[in-house]
């Protein structure tokens, strides 16, 4: 693997998919270098490839995660996994398996108002804008806004039954 591989990597902090992307593309990096085991070093790596709003967020981290690929990559997961922009129906789909997933994991699938808080704090560009007008009872019921993000973010091959 030449050098070209490792300056065209660049992780943004855009979004779970260029999240999932980088991590991936590292990881084959990492495997062809034979460093794939090597903690510190895909995590000084992975740091050479931020910039714009992940290199802002990776530098407020502590020296702890900045140096382990193990847990760097799970705070990437955490910051960027669950990001929902509003970008199509299926992102919007994967946007509410994201919280189910995440509010099981934390044992707060019964905590509307944890799953709200959660789910806001994941919201960003367009859909952060539409959720700041929808009513305080849509905003403050995870079964009303899961209802509200699938209507406003439909599948655009949608073939099954209407919602009421």
């Amino acid at each position: 693997m030449d050098g070209k591989e490792f300056d065209q990597l660049e992780f943004r902090g855009q979004n779970a998919t260029e999240c999932k992307n980088f991590i991936a593309a590292l990881l084959k990096i990492a495997f062809a270098q034979g460093k794939q085991r090597d903690d510190q070093w895909v995590a000084d790596f992975a740091a050479t490839c931020m910039s714009d709003d992940a290199l802002v967020w990776w530098s407020a981290l502590d020296e702890e995660v900045q140096g382990s690929w193990k847990l760097l990559r799970q705070a990437m997961l955490s910051e960027y996994g669950s990001r929902f922009c509003g970008g199509s129906g299926e992102e919007a789909e994967k946007f509410v398996r994201a919280v189910y997933h995440k509010a099981n994991a934390e044992g707060k699938r019964n905590d509307n108002e944890w799953t709200i808080a959660y789910a806001e704090s994941c919201l960003d560009g367009e859909a952060l804008r539409w959720y700041a007008q929808l009513d305080s009872d849509t905003r403050g019921n995870w079964t009303q806004l899961q209802q509200a993000l699938l209507v406003q973010y439909p599948r655009d091959d949608t073939a099954g039954p209407a919602l009421k």
